[in-house]
């Protein structure tokens, strides 16, 4: 890849559309379907689906209905089904829980359907994979990927861990179809070496969110954050990273405004870093 022209971008749902106050990682209950339509006209080649931190039964994603719904929206509009990031396990454990794993392995068989090729898991709060605790993980996630794997989907995962620490954790779980998806914004809330990370993973970074962080943690705006782009794009250069770009950004007063300056931001960095 060497020029902005083949870049391809994402936007996690909701993300197109003005949220209630407060609310950042939000399903547009009332006005998912014109979001596909809203990317479409901005260039956006997919839309990232979500399922909620609790089980939401109105999200289409979960009946025949609502998914015939998505792949009219999604062929009508010339965009793909790429990626689905499952936020229940957030507030609900997966090790040792018998529930968790299924409503996983149903949304896989889900996103299957769509034609999904990636299968996002952020293993935060309830779910926290640490160095500690990965011992815990290797047989639900193996599971999982498994399952993915039947249908051609990569599982990546979103940690907590720094580069190293994560690449210890993949060799444990020790799974073809185990990836990991690199958010920008998450990994400098962290305190991670962002250039020095991407560098150590490589080839196992499969997906990317772009999102910039302030230190009191806050999700800002591209560019007014801690997050140098510089830095992160040369990176992504020497690893020859390839695929998509995911927003998972800040709205601003408009959305759609917010978003074409995202995709320009991208745009241009790409262009300064693969260039060389």
């Amino acid at each position: 890849m060497t020029s902005s022209e083949e870049l391809r971008f994402g936007i996690v749902q909701g993300r197109l559309i003005q949220s209630p106050l407060g609310e950042l990682q939000w399903f547009p209950q009332d006005y998912w379907q014109t979001e596909f339509f809203l990317a479409a006209a901005l260039g956006i080649d997919y839309v990232e689906l979500i399922t909620e931190r609790d089980h939401n039964p109105a999200n289409p994603i979960w009946s025949e209905d609502g998914i015939n719904q998505l792949k009219v929206l999604v062929e009508r509009n010339e965009l793909s089904s790429h990626a689905i990031c499952n936020d229940y396990i957030i507030d609900h454990a997966l090790p040792g829980n018998k529930e968790v794993l299924n409503q996983n392995l149903r949304l896989i068989e889900c996103g299957a359907l769509l034609g999904c090729e990636k299968y996002i898991l952020p293993l935060f709060e309830h779910s926290e994979l640490t160095i500690e605790n990965v011992d815990e993980y290797v047989v639900p996630l193996c599971t999982i990927a498994d399952k993915a794997a039947q249908s051609g989907i990569t599982v990546c995962l979103e940690t907590i861990l720094n580069g190293e620490q994560l690449i210890k954790a993949l060799n444990q779980i020790n799974h073809p179809a185990v990836s990991v998806v690199y958010d920008t914004g998450n990994r400098v809330a962290f305190g991670h070496d962002l250039p020095g990370d991407i560098r150590v993973l490589g080839n196992r970074i499969r997906h990317v969110h772009i999102k910039d962080k302030n230190a009191a943690n806050e999700n800002v705006m591209l560019g007014t954050g801690l997050v140098d782009f510089q830095l992160v794009f040369e990176a992504l250069a020497d690893i020859k990273y390839g695929g998509p770009y995911t927003f998972e950004t800040q709205r601003g007063k408009n959305p759609l405004r917010t978003a074409t300056y995202n995709m320009e931001l991208v745009k241009f960095f790409h262009a300064e870093c693969f260039a060389r």
